[in-house]
């Protein structure tokens, strides 16, 4: 071998001895995109497009008022870890949206939500508790015909939240005693429960059974303590369509949106939904339980999958009432909640041993090929990872303890670098396509939009089978300068600052063994060293 030469650049693998790593492989990617095969700086973090205005650290944003394209407004923002749901309620003119992880689910909308300067200023609670008092019921007027036989009456009611376009209706109210009703009769229906504390309710609905069946009788509003009941049995409205919406649990987690208007969440090893396009409505029998106590999910196509502390799980169906549970074959736990991100078909998360996929294809740990389980645990501390998806790639960001900063997973190349950028929250717009990225400044930046950044990359470890001595490398690079280090038998040797594409000289060192690092803020393309001007110039 006359000459050695680096065409392409690659990402890290650890586990790999660096002497058998590919050609295109590295021992260190620090900073650099090589997801097109060149070597290329990534670029620092933009100027501050929002300044956030809740005190500490935030740990989500969210950008509200996505209808329009901006940097700037409207940030939701919270020092917990919150999962947002913009609504999928039909003709929503006032984009509802739904969270978790902010105390009790919460409800909003963008009247009340920017309402004040740190947003969401005013939310609802998600969900409105079932009247607890049944109605009172009394039997007034006179017969008209003292022989007809009397019908038999049982009453219940709903509270209602009319609210920008959208009704929250409770399950209703426990069943009244029975009343005989004759022809000529009315019903008073009166004694109704007061409204409990924290919740913004502008009707009742009354309803009435006469065979078993609740059918729609009149909605009243709030203020009114009574209702006159005196319509006929042909003339009812719709069957009572809230038996069994009962509020989200207040521990609920992990909003989530699925097709055909369903959201899930999670509390303890239990899987709620929604009734369809009812985001207020969490029926109890739609619930699944696990073996395994629930971390995070993720969604894939129209699967929704459960990270859990043990087995990951996938809950298939179109309609929540005929959901199936099916148990991964992989046996890999979720180590952070924060670092499920879904994207391109599937959902990865971080483990214990990695970096894990789950899709339809087939699941697995796709970090397994570059890192041992001790390196991924040391280098990268598991169960700090957050992360986000952007340009079908995983950004992670974590904190070992001893540094802190982040790694890119490219899902179509396989490729992962690292890089020394560090914040605490961040946010894909799909609407403007960036990357939106918080640290404990508060000041929202726009991901790759500052100057570029100071790349350092160096190469497997060349393993000739004879000592050998080079006289001459070249660099090819975008521009310059650049910095080239040659080390021999493990040992620096040389330092160049590249100037030009032309080659430069080396100092004669005899070795078997060589590793090349660049550094430097340009693109690169190639390296090639050789014993001779000659043999550099046919490479």
């Amino acid at each position: 071998m006359a000459a050695l030469q680096i065409k392409s650049f690659g990402g890290i693998s650890p586990k790999v001895p660096p002497r058998y790593l590919q050609d295109a492989q590295a021992q260190t990617a620090l900073n650099t995109d090589v997801f097109q095969g060149s070597l290329k700086p990534i670029a620092a973090l933009g100027s501050t497009v929002a300044t956030l205005t809740k005190s500490g650290t935030p740990l989500t944003i969210y950008r509200f008022g996505q209808n329009a394209i901006s940097d700037s407004e409207y940030w939701f923002h919270w020092t917990t870890d919150v999962d947002v749901c913009r609504s999928q309620i039909a003709g929503d003119v006032s984009e509802w949206t739904f969270y978790t992880g902010d105390g009790a689910p919460k409800a909003t909308y963008n009247t009340i939500a920017l309402s004040g300067s740190n947003y969401p200023t005013v939310s609802r609670p998600l969900g409105i508790p079932a009247p607890s008092t049944a109605s009172t019921v009394s039997v007034t007027g006179t017969p008209t015909e003292a022989t007809d036989i009397p019908e038999t009456r049982v009453y219940t009611y709903t509270v209602v939240n009319k609210e920008s376009g959208f009704d929250f209706e409770s399950a209703p109210a426990p069943a009244s005693a029975e009343v005989s009703v004759r022809i000529g009769q009315s019903v008073a229906v009166g004694g109704f429960a007061s409204i409990p504390s924290g919740y913004t309710i502008t009707h009742r609905r009354i309803y009435r059974a006469t065979s078993g069946v609740f059918l729609f009788v009149a909605e009243i509003p709030v203020a009114n303590t009574s209702y006159s009941d005196s319509i006929v049995a042909e003339d009812l409205g719709e069957e009572l369509p809230s038996l069994t919406w009962l509020p989200p649990p207040d521990t609920l987690k992990g909003l989530i949106n699925l097709p055909g208007g369903i959201m899930a969440g999670f509390t303890g090893r239990d899987v709620y939904f929604c009734d369809p396009y009812r985001p207020h409505a969490w029926p109890v029998q739609y619930m699944q339980s696990l073996d395994f106590p629930v971390v995070g999910l993720g969604r894939m196509d129209t699967t929704l999958a459960v990270m859990t502390t043990g087995t990951p799980y996938f809950i298939q169906g179109s309609s929540p009432d005929s959901m199936v549970v099916i148990k991964s074959d992989l046996e890999q736990a979720c180590a952070s909640k924060r670092s499920i991100v879904s994207f391109n078909g599937a959902v990865i998360y971080a483990s214990p041993d990695g970096l894990v996929s789950l899709s339809p294809s087939g699941s697995k740990i796709i970090t397994e090929k570059y890192f041992t389980r001790a390196q991924w645990q040391s280098l990268f501390s598991p169960s700090t990872i957050y992360a986000y998806q952007h340009d079908m790639k995983y950004f992670g960001f974590y904190n070992n303890g001893v540094t802190s900063g982040g790694f890119i997973y490219d899902a179509a190349t396989g490729e992962f670098v690292t890089h020394d950028i560090y914040v605490a929250a961040g946010y894909n717009d799909l609407q403007v396509d960036k990357l939106f990225l918080a640290g404990a400044d508060r000041a929202v930046k726009v991901w790759g939009a500052g100057a570029l950044k100071t790349v350092t990359w160096k190469s497997k470890k060349f393993t000739l089978p004879q000592v050998m001595s080079f006289s001459c490398a070249q660099l090819e690079a975008e521009s310059y300068p650049m910095t080239a280090k040659i080390y021999a038998g493990g040992t620096l040797v040389h330092t160049q600052t590249v100037a030009s594409r032309d080659f430069f000289r080396l100092p004669a060192t005899p070795s078997r063994d060589w590793e090349f690092q660049f550094e430097g803020s340009a693109e690169v393309f190639s390296f090639a060293i050789a014993q001779s001007v000659q043999e550099l110039a046919s490479v």
